[in-house]
């Protein structure tokens, strides 16, 4: 389940649930899941906690993003949508919307967690964006 739990101080109501799926002594791996859609709330969140999105210009550690740059050519945060579930807005029914990491981003999350393909090969198994109806 989802272990850590962040919620914004000022300004309207922000929750996140952070689970952390691999940790190599310096870099994580986790998972999010937000009750509420604020703008930035997984960065701000995970800021919060000392544990920025690599990546990240505003609101992460700017030696740690230039390293990541220098190392792997990155330049982007490393925040990935694996999974977006809403209500059809006409029918109601709900939507799953499922996508694995980009290939940078497997590249890295492999470094931080070696045996992630076999734990969660839905997470680094490439594929086109798949869309379910339940």
């Amino acid at each position: 389940g989802f272990g850590g739990k962040s919620t914004a101080i000022l300004g309207r109501k922000a929750l996140s649930f952070v689970d952390t799926l691999a940790f190599d002594g310096k870099l994580s791996v986790a998972q999010v899941r937000i009750e509420t859609g604020r703008t930035h709330q997984i960065r701000v969140h995970l800021q919060d906690r000392t544990t920025p999105i690599y990546g990240d210009d505003v609101y992460g550690f700017g030696d740690w993003n230039k390293r990541l740059v220098k190392s792997q050519g990155i330049k982007r945060p490393l925040l990935h949508a694996f999974k977006l579930e809403l209500n059809h807005p006409v029918t109601g029914k709900k939507m799953i919307f499922r996508a694995p990491m980009a290939a940078d981003m497997i590249d890295v999350a492999r470094g931080i967690w070696p045996d992630g393909d076999e734990e969660r090969p839905d997470l680094f198994t490439p594929m086109d964006v798949e869309i379910e109806e339940e």
